[in-house]
């Protein structure tokens, strides 16, 4: 499998170095896809790191300052609006488990923050389906933590991952074929129930919207 995939990319990008930045660009991908397929292409370990790390961190900054403004400016949009308040609740649920306990304690703005800041290195570090750069980034947006404290603890998360996927890519680089085809159904698996949970959110928000309006033509 992991000869397939590398001869795959090799055919239709013709770099490897330029494969293994664009595969960590990828969402839910990042650093869990990438580093196993440079390990697999005979690159330096380290160099398989830094490659991962840098595609998979360029979109950090993007998300943190675009993200809130485009999704307000698409929920003025009828078309975009379920969809976009059924995404909005699904990174809010997650930036709410982040915070879980923080409301009932009295900790000072600054403690708050260091909560903040440590869960979401945490829930980037782990590369486990459904975390990573890219939701990462939208769970530092709605914990408001402020941009450049936002950079580095995401920052730190990616190299943490990055330091975990190529640990294990290489002390079981014999096993590469396993660990790729598990991280593929992963996340294949991943994107299907983050697909199907936001369908759910706008089915639930459509028929709260239809019950609302017999509720006042009544």
């Amino acid at each position: 499998m992991a000869e397939s995939i590398v001869e795959f990319f090799r055919n239709i990008i013709g770099n490897d170095y330029i494969t293994v930045l664009i595969v960590s660009m990828i969402p839910f991908v990042e650093v869990r896809g990438s580093i196993p397929i440079a390990i697999a292409m005979g690159m330096n370990v380290f160099v398989s790191i830094g490659l991962a790390f840098l595609g998979s961190i360029i979109i950090a900054p993007i998300i943190l300052l675009v993200l809130k403004p485009i999704l307000n400016w698409l929920k003025k949009f009828k078309i975009f609006n379920s969809f976009i308040v059924a995404l909005e609740e699904g990174f809010q649920g997650k930036a709410d488990k982040v915070m879980e306990g923080v409301e009932n304690q009295a900790y000072s703005q600054k403690r708050i923050l260091r909560k903040k800041m440590l869960g979401t290195y945490l829930f980037v570090a782990f590369p486990v389906p459904m975390t990573g750069v890219w939701t990462g980034s939208a769970v530092a947006c709605f914990l408001d933590i402020p941009f450049w404290w936002a950079c580095l603890v995401i920052g730190l998360g990616n190299l943490t991952a990055s330091i975990i996927m190529s640990i294990l890519s290489y002390f079981f680089a014999a096993y590469i074929d396993i660990i790729l085809g598990v991280i593929i159904g992963i996340v294949l698996i991943a994107v299907i129930a983050f697909i199907v949970k936001i369908a759910i959110k706008m089915s639930k928000k459509k028929k709260e919207g239809n019950d609302d309006a017999k509720g006042n033509s009544n």
